[in-house]
């Protein structure tokens, strides 16, 4: 298409076709970079391009180093030392002989028992409880130890009422070493009776007898 104008005299032409191709081509250019912003957003989305590298978190902030605890010392053990009477060789009186505990924690009063059936060290000391004789049980009610022995404790005991006061009392007198024991109930096989060892009455707990006690 020609379009013919006039200016004055003299006729001024202006072709169609070349402003139509002018058009075309800021077109072709608008679109072009329409395109190439999709291209980008779709690869943005699928991951292909990177974004700025984030700074870890280590890297970020270096951690500082926690102060070392100090460690407490261990607290120091003290030894515990038991007092258990056994007869002098002439069956006048009780003698006490010494017991160190390796293990603070364990039941003195077990301990105590465990230590009379086992017997004196002292040569000159005579034993008081059968040595096959078993502790079957204890506890502490009101100031008494009940102190449960096996049937041992009376049928292997060698008799008499000397022995049977001698037998009574180094375990008497050596429980009530302890704090928190003022006397001992004796049972034999869990039952209370009337003179376990034949001589002394065991109805009812048995307090400490000093006058039995030599200490030379």
């Amino acid at each position: 298409m020609v379009w013919v104008l006039r200016r004055g005299r003299e006729p001024f032409i202006q072709i169609g076709p070349v402003i139509m191709r002018k058009k075309a081509a800021v077109t072709f250019m608008v679109l072009f970079l329409v395109g190439i912003c999709l291209g980008a957003a779709r690869e943005w989305l699928s991951g292909n391009i990177g974004g700025p590298p984030l700074e870890k978190a280590d890297q970020a902030k270096p951690r500082e180093a926690l102060p070392e605890k100090a460690i407490p010392p261990a607290a120091e053990v003290k030894p515990v030392t038991v007092t258990v009477y056994f007869s002098d060789g002439d069956a006048m009186y009780l003698k006490p002989e010494q017991r160190m505990l390796d293990d603070a924690a364990a039941d003195t009063v077990e301990v105590v028992i465990s230590e009379l059936i086992q017997g004196p060290e002292d040569e000159n000391l005579i034993r008081t409880v059968p040595s096959n004789a078993r502790l079957r049980k204890v506890w502490i009610n009101g100031g008494v130890a009940y102190v449960d022995f096996s049937r041992e404790f009376q049928t292997e005991h060698w008799g008499g009422s000397t022995g049977d006061t001698f037998t009574l009392f180094s375990v008497v007198n050596s429980l009530t070493e302890l704090p928190g024991i003022d006397a001992v109930q004796f049972l034999v096989e869990g039952e209370i009776e009337e003179a376990i060892l034949g001589h002394n009455d065991t109805t009812e707990p048995i307090f400490r007898r000093e006058d039995l006690i030599s200490r030379e």
